[in-house]
């Protein structure tokens, strides 16, 4: 351990200010990213009700092992359209990134840490924080905020297709229509399949017959 560097580094997974997410439904405390964790990926997720969100519909597609440890609470999941309840202290895990897994919270107050990572590769970070950072400040309505936010936190992620993207959002929402487009533009270059999500998407309605 360098001079000066910090023996430890703590947090409390149960009162950490979360960030809002998923339109408002659910609580993120990115755990990862506060403590400066660079081995493994580790969020933790709370949900305030009973039947509320707590891990949301997906799979895995950047191919990560997960597992989901109930601190607090009770959660069924739904993997693979089956339903299994876990109770706090109770671990799922997924080996197979492509299944297909989702959880809904069984009590108030439920808590679920999630550690994933590549069996065949080491750690890296995902385009995804960045965005959830910025989605409190999307709903909000707050253009110029989640941009900057999206700027800040995306580092290497800046020039990913999807970040571009979302930052073209921002951007035109904000009335910065060039800059808005360059960046979409940017997006379609390095993911060209996002043409189709970008025709539909309605905060790019400026921007129609631009790109």
């Amino acid at each position: 351990m360098g001079a000066g560097a910090e023996p430890f580094r703590k947090l409390s997974l149960l009162d950490e200010e979360p960030v809002s997410i998923l339109g408002g439904t659910l609580d993120w405390v990115p755990v990862r990213r506060r403590l400066g964790i660079g081995a493994f990926g580790t969020n933790a997720y709370r949900a305030e009700h009973a039947g509320d969100i707590v891990i949301e519909d997906h799979v895995e597609s950047p191919g990560q092992e997960e597992m989901y440890v109930v601190l607090e609470g009770a959660v069924r999941f739904t993997i693979d359209g089956a339903e299994t309840d876990a109770g706090a202290g109770e671990v799922v895990f997924l080996p197979d990134p492509e299944i297909r897994r989702a959880g809904a919270a069984l009590e108030d107050g439920t808590v679920v840490l999630a550690v994933g990572g590549w069996r065949d590769q080491p750690y890296h970070s995902l385009p995804w924080e960045p965005i959830f950072l910025a989605q409190e400040s999307m709903r909000r309505g707050d253009w110029a905020a989640a941009a900057e936010i999206l700027e800040r936190e995306a580092g290497e992620h800046i020039d990913v297709g999807f970040v571009q993207f979302r930052l073209a959002c921002c951007h035109v929402q904000a009335g910065e229509h060039d800059r808005a487009l360059d960046e979409l533009r940017r997006a379609l270059e390095l993911t060209p399949g996002l043409r189709s999500k970008a025709e539909g998407e309605p905060l790019l309605e400026p921007l129609r017959g631009r790109f």
